[in-house]
């Protein structure tokens, strides 16, 4: 302890005042004559104890409360025996006494404290023997003062001890705080530099991988799996995936059957997490949901596994929310920037891309083609007679036509066709690597697909009909820039609809009859 350290640092002083006062006894004659010589031997000899102590310590074959009991016991003896040489219990040399035991029972702890005690009520005893009478009296209350400053000056060094034990605990507790706070404080500080640049990714796949990335490198995260809701929030989809050092973006995110809907009415972070986390210790899961919110609204979740594959602390629960914010946001800034890129590439009726879109995907084929010695082919789709529909049932009837004639064109065509609104009620599609006949192929299979179906009107019937013309141009066939192109598929377009409608024209002046196209 500090406080008995710092006690037991008076001890050379107080050998240095006891030999001193010996020295005066003898000085000043108050010894008997014949003793003077014993007190001086004696004196020679404590000194040369004291020193020996001294050393011995130095040396370290004495550990400090050793050292402090050997010299309370040789204090006790020279005490005593300076009393016993310089008028037994009439001397007033017992005062040194008080000191020494006061001291002795600051340092001393355990048992030595009450082998001190029994221990320097003896040398008292022996020093004063044999005693008569009154003096009896005299011995009992001296003995009595000797203890009784013993005790108190030990119950105040427990009390410092208790004390100093109890700030030291405090001290350590602030420390500990101190350390934890400033390695928040440093994580945070990374934390907040690693996830600002989230919201510069803008590409979704990206902003996935950095953000594993981020989980990886920092929260030391064995596992981290981050899933999206759906518009209506009923169930997930996995989008990205990390195990120890191998990270998966899905192209294709599989379902994850989980209704998130009840989170949306609880406003508070810290109750979704309880709420998502409910039951997981209960079935021993080693997995923690954290929210992904963002501006109030649920968004997935992202769950982690720590490296030790235990569940996080209460801290690293608190930061790995912070983390969970941030990537939230980063996470909707790029989803908007996706939407938005797509309302200024596609049609807002029928959710197919626009006519701005289609020229640089045309002129983007047109390059490749030419690069790779390719073909491919334009079809230019016109639904017959809709001003018809749209006088008779009205243009909200004729927004729903075009809309699920977009749909039906979609499914006829393959994942790398390209369609496109070409303007009110004409369609164009771009076909990469593809030659006359499957381009035939294909825009028969429109034609004859729209001409069988049944299309809703305004109150949901579906009691519809319609059909629709359509001409080709493949490229190269004389073609050589893409307003050539146009012109020449649009020429097609306009036989196919004189020739009588409802039938596929070929830009090269070929007429297909209807019987020789296979389906």
């Amino acid at each position: 302890m500090v406080f008995a350290t710092k006690a037991g640092r008076i001890y050379p002083y107080l050998h240095a005042l006891l030999l001193g006062a010996c020295l005066i006894y003898y000085l000043l004659g108050r010894a008997a004559l014949n003793s003077r010589s014993t007190i001086l031997f004696i004196l020679v000899i404590y000194a040369m104890i004291v020193l020996s102590f001294g050393w011995l310590r130095r040396q370290k074959y004495l550990c400090l409360n050793n050292l402090f009991f050997a010299h309370s016991v040789f204090d006790a003896v020279i005490i005593a025996i300076i009393i016993r040489n310089t008028g037994g219990i009439r001397s007033e040399f017992y005062l040194a006494f008080f000191p020494i035991v006061a001291l002795a029972s600051v340092v001393s702890v355990g048992w030595r404290s009450y082998f001190g005690a029994i221990w320097y009520g003896l040398c008292f005893y022996a020093a004063v023997h044999p005693i008569f009478g009154s003096a009896i009296q005299e011995f009992i209350l001296r003995q009595g003062s000797i203890w009784s400053v013993g005790v108190v000056a030990y119950a105040v060094a427990q009390s410092m001890r208790s004390s100093e034990g109890k700030l030291l605990k405090t001290l350590d507790v602030l420390n500990e705080r101190t350390w934890e706070l400033e390695n928040s404080q440093a994580q945070l500080s990374n934390i907040y530099e690693t996830t600002r640049a989230l919201s510069g990714i803008l590409e979704l796949e990206s902003l996935l991988a950095a953000i594993l990335d981020i989980g990886h490198r920092i929260f030391k995260l064995q596992k981290c799996q981050i899933y999206l809701t759906n518009v209506t929030a009923d169930c997930l989809y996995l989008y990205a995936s990390l195990s120890d050092d191998n990270k998966r973006i899905f192209e294709r995110p599989p379902m994850h059957v989980r209704d998130m809907s009840p989170l949306m009415e609880i406003g508070d972070r810290t109750t979704m997490l309880k709420q998502l986390n409910y039951g997981n210790r209960e079935t021993g899961s080693d997995f923690l949901d954290i929210p992904l919110v963002s501006r109030g609204k649920v968004m997935g979740i992202m769950r982690v596994v720590t490296e030790n594959a235990t569940m996080p602390s209460e801290r690293e629960r608190h930061l790995l929310m912070i983390f969970s914010t941030s990537a939230a946001g980063a996470i909707d800034n790029s989803l908007l920037h996706k939407k938005t890129e797509e309302l200024t590439i596609t049609d807002a009726l029928t959710e197919l891309f626009n006519y701005r879109y289609f020229r640089n995907k045309l002129s983007d084929e047109l390059r490749r083609a030419d690069r790779y010695r390719q073909r491919f082919s334009l079809l230019m789709l016109d639904l017959d007679h809709f001003k018809k529909v749209n006088d008779a049932q009205g243009h909200q009837t004729g927004n729903i036509v075009l809309r699920e004639i977009s749909g039906i064109i979609k499914q006829c065509i393959r994942d790398v066709d390209i369609v496109a609104r070409y303007g009110g009620e004409e369609f164009v599609v771009i076909l990469p690597q593809t030659g006359d006949q499957d381009a035939l192929s294909i825009a028969e299979r429109i034609r004859s697909s729209v001409e069988k179906g049944y299309f809703s009107n305004a109150q949901g019937q579906r009691d519809i009909q319609i059909t629709v013309s359509i001409g080709i141009a493949t490229y190269p066939n004389g073609v050589h820039t893409l307003d050539q192109l146009l012109e020449k598929v649009d020429k097609a377009l306009y036989k196919a609809k004189s020739e009588g409608r409802n039938r596929v024209e070929m830009a090269d002046n070929i007429r297909v009859p209807r019987a020789n196209i296979v389906l």
